[in-house]
């Protein structure tokens, strides 16, 4: 089956619209709120501009060292929050929010294993001049689309599965998603140097990390709601299945 773009547009924001109020409580707790802690209480590296590659390396290493504990809670709950949005928006299921919390956690450490698979195949493939890379990421693209939807438990079945469903579409999804993220990425850059001016402007130039801090957290985790909506769009289409479910929201 071809890709169609428009299709895979329309059903992502179908799905979005379906599912909000679970979509907006699972990614409410466990995206905004994180991504707002972390960047509110974790100071980023401070770069002078002039750093040389080993001063690059020797500032990050630093940065990492001193936060390893942060960064990895952090992305833990991000990445059970994504995951949970996922089993919310599977065409196949019809369950409470809380019901798709705990199915995610229930499978949470397979969800892992096979991220790390993947990041193991795309790695090298980024190294190779990054469009190979882009390529093996979109193939393997739907990985968490077919967990929640599919009951796979077997990781190396997960991916396989992935690459099965995205042949002959992987150039075509790569595509897609690129442009989701160049608008996305120019649009979240826009509206947070927006915000650097206007609380510039209101505190004289000192700035309001709390207010930057949120706008920044906000448009992060919108960016990230429309890449699941989009995947699992992309899953349906190229599946031939219905999202035939109602949001159930308790």
């Amino acid at each position: 089956m071809k890709l169609d773009y428009m299709q895979c547009w329309t059903g992502a924001m179908a799905l979005l619209g379906a599912h909000k109020e679970a979509i907006l409580a699972i990614a409410g707790v466990f995206l905004f709120l994180p991504t707002l802690l972390f960047a509110q209480f974790v100071a980023q590296p401070v770069l002078n501009g002039d750093e040389d590659l080993n001063g690059l390396i020797a500032i990050y290493s630093d940065y990492f060292n001193e936060n390893a504990l942060s960064i990895m809670a952090s992305n833990l709950v991000l990445s059970f929050g994504g995951l949970a949005i996922y089993f919310a928006i599977a065409p196949s299921r019809n369950n409470t929010v809380a019901e798709d919390l705990l199915a995610a956690l229930k499978i949470f450490i397979i969800y892992l294993i096979a991220n790390l698979l993947t990041g193991l195949i795309t790695l090298p493939g980024f190294f190779l001049f990054i469009l190979p890379g882009f390529y093996l990421t979109c193939r393997l693209i739907l990985v968490p689309a077919v967990i929640s939807d599919e009951g796979e438990r077997n990781p190396i079945e997960l991916l396989k599965r992935s690459w099965a469903l995205t042949e002959n579409n992987g150039f075509s999804i790569m595509f897609f998603i690129l442009i989701i993220a160049v608008v996305g990425t120019i649009t979240i850059g826009a509206l947070q140097a927006i915000t650097g001016v206007v609380t510039g402007l209101v505190s004289g130039g000192a700035g309001l990390p709390l207010a930057e801090n949120l706008v920044a957290a906000l448009t992060g985790t919108a960016f990230q709601l429309e890449l699941s909506v989009a995947i699992v769009s992309i899953y349906i289409q190229l599946t031939g299945k219905t999202a035939i479910k109602d949001d159930v929201f308790t």
